[in-house]
């Protein structure tokens, strides 16, 4: 399938891990023709990232940023459109967990992490990018959200990621709604278990994924760039607002 990706622009976020989603789609993206912005808090592994969209012949930049800092999420944005023209898409790929803690045990500063990271960042991302989507009249983001956030299969001890996952979906939602007709479509993307540094962060996920592995089940990066591929691409023109959960899980009926 011809998704005509060739020479849009896209920020993608949390692209500094190896074995991360983010990675992945910058990459998948790049190979579909896609320009690249790199985007991570980790700046090496945000320019690696950028070195390898380079390679495949694509233009890149990398950016220093913590989404939960909106003066370096301004900057980033300002830069890309300087040296890009423009941006036509978003991947908010970017999202960590303070860690797993029975919650009568957890502490105002783990919701506040979740909080701040998960749900205010990528609003704070949207926020700077949407002035120059309505403009041009045009423009294509993916947000991420939980499988747990969608379906019954909870994870131990991070209600508040949880929480703040189950907000930027319905949020997201919402803002499509506000949005109307103006060329944006806006999706979300509930990923489940992967070989992810996140879900390394409890023992209890680093065994469900360790076991959903041995059955060939967990959640690739490659899984993941497809549909954000499919997601940002004018093919998918009339899918807006919608959660796609990409899971080993079987949501119930």
């Amino acid at each position: 399938m011809e998704l005509g990706l060739k020479d849009k622009i896209a920020i993608v976020t949390g692209t500094a891990s190896e074995v991360g989603f983010g990675r992945g789609v910058a990459l998948y993206l790049a190979k579909e023709g896609c320009h690249i912005m790199s985007v991570d808090k980790d700046f090496e592994g945000a320019q690696r990232t950028a070195d390898e969209v380079t390679a495949l012949g694509r233009r890149a930049l990398a950016a220093k940023v913590d989404i939960r800092n909106m003066e370096e999420i301004q900057a980033a944005v300002d830069l890309a459109v300087r040296e890009f023209g423009r941006i036509d898409i978003l991947c908010n790929t970017a999202g960590a967990s303070a860690g797993a803690v029975p919650f009568v045990e957890s502490k105002k500063e783990q919701w506040d992490f979740d909080i701040d990271l998960n749900l205010k960042g990528t609003m704070a991302f949207m926020r700077a990018v949407l002035p120059h989507m309505i403009k041009q009249q045009y423009g294509k983001i993916v947000n991420f959200s939980s499988h747990c956030a969608h379906t019954d299969q909870g994870l131990f001890g991070v209600g508040p990621y949880i929480a703040a996952k189950a907000g930027l979906s319905q949020m997201s939602k919402s803002l499509q709604n506000e949005l109307g007709d103006q060329g944006i479509n806006i999706n979300i993307i509930a990923p489940g278990p992967g070989n992810t540094n996140f879900h390394k962060t409890s023992p209890a996920m680093a065994e469900d994924v360790v076991r959903l592995a041995a059955l060939g089940k967990t959640v690739t990066p490659d899984d993941i760039a497809h549909a954000v591929a499919f997601l940002v691409s004018d093919v998918s023109r009339l899918i807006r607002g919608q959660v796609i959960v990409i899971s080993p899980y079987i949501p119930p009926r």
